[in-house]
């Protein structure tokens, strides 16, 4: 079984839909013939850096959209989104078409489309997987044969014909407690301060970094460090942070591997979102033994499960669960979320779960576009109507 997986965002930025890439890539790459495609970053055996206008192009720095101001720049970071994955994915079509792959994992919907509408051209026509890590409803989904959902709750909103569910992993044998961490010295943090740790994008829209920042700050004498890839708005929250926590707040980049220092050197983990399709970063806590403070939404419920729950939305709430919960509480949940974190999400766990999944969508019958009635019908109807229209033209 030759195995293609697409990721047009990996190694432009680091998120945890890259680190999902990666780790799949090297969770299976002992047990498959699979190959990497990534959008950056130095090549190297079995990976293939394909030609794309990233995200973070300067040719694209201004995109003009019609949008209202307040959701402008979500609009703009969308479209160069979909810049990046589109042209990826046709950059990617030639070593595909060339590589005689069973199976396209693609990652980014835009890429999924592309390359399922392209499958008339391979001489072996691949079967297509797309997983689906923005919690896109059945109806929306992209053109596919399989969909990897992630969580239950997700499961259930998927296709039914085509979905299956496989959560991500975390490396237990990296982030796991014991590690010996320098990171506070780095950073000046005192050694006996109570610190907190929020890993994500530095962002307003869905980390909402400057609400964790307005909550820790009502809790005197406890620091906050802020670790994740910059955006639009990370001066801003930056600035934020000085105003109201002074040296108390930290702000860093560090590479994935050396993450388990920060969850080290933690006495909880944060995260002000509302909801996310998985969240590695809480499992990784788990698996690092931090006690989590997260957003009640049910998913994060079904997949974190032991940790303080609370209402993100509301201002306070999370400043007085970090007050008020009781040490013995926050310790039942680092000893359980820890036990939960290796039973479900232990990577090398999953790697038997993808090899029967990938095995189940081959025996799959593959479908290719037919000269059916209905095909015929729907070509006859557009024709008509571009007579139709060319004719019209010419009578105006």
């Amino acid at each position: 079984m030759r195995v293609a997986l697409l990721c047009s965002g990996l190694g432009h930025i680091l998120r945890g839909h890259e680190i999902f890439a990666s780790d799949l890539f090297n969770l299976l790459n002992p047990a498959l013939d699979i190959t990497l495609f990534k959008g950056g970053g130095p090549p190297s055996p079995r990976e293939v850096v394909v030609p794309n206008v990233p995200r973070n192009a300067a040719c694209i720095h201004q995109v003009h959209v019609a949008a209202s101001p307040r959701w402008a720049d979500a609009v703009r970071e969308q479209e160069r989104l979909r810049i990046e994955a589109e042209t990826f994915a046709y950059g990617a079509l030639r070593p595909l078409l060339e590589g005689g792959f069973d199976i396209v994992h693609c990652l980014e919907q835009e890429v999924c489309n592309v390359i399922f509408d392209n499958r008339h051209l391979f001489a072996r026509v691949p079967k297509v997987v797309f997983s689906n890590g923005g919690a896109i409803q059945a109806a929306d989904l992209p053109r596919c044969d399989a969909v990897q959902e992630h969580s239950p709750a997700n499961l259930a909103r998927s296709s039914r014909r085509k979905a299956f569910m496989i959560p991500h992993g975390v490396d237990t044998q990296r982030f796991r407690p014991g590690v010996a961490s320098s990171f506070r010295a780095q950073h000046g943090i005192p050694a006996d301060a109570r610190l907190l740790l929020s890993v994500g994008s530095v962002c307003y829209w869905h980390k909402r970094m400057d609400h964790v920042i307005r909550e820790a700050a009502q809790l005197p004498g406890t620091w906050l460090a802020i670790v994740g890839q910059e955006t639009p708005d990370t001066p801003a929250i930056q600035a934020l942070g000085r105003e109201l926590m002074g040296e108390r707040v930290v702000f860093t980049k560090m590479p994935h591997a050396e993450l388990p220092q920060a969850y080290a050197a933690a006495d909880a983990f944060v995260l002000g979102s509302l909801f996310e399709t998985f969240g590695i970063v809480y499992i990784e806590a788990l698996a690092m033994g931090v006690p989590v403070f997260c957003t009640q939404h049910a998913n994060q419920r079904q997949l974190v499960r032991h940790a303080v729950f609370l209402d993100m939305k509301q201002p306070g709430a999370l400043a007085a669960a970090l007050r008020d919960t009781p040490p013995a509480v926050l310790a039942e949940n680092a000893r359980l979320g820890l036990a939960w974190a290796c039973e479900q999400y232990d990577l090398g766990a999953l790697r038997q779960r993808y090899l029967a999944a990938y095995a189940q969508v081959l025996a799959q019958p593959c479908s290719l576009p037919r000269n059916t009635a209905a095909a015929r019908a729907k070509s006859h109807a557009s024709n008509v109507w571009r007579r139709a229209r060319r004719v019209l033209g010419q009578l105006s």
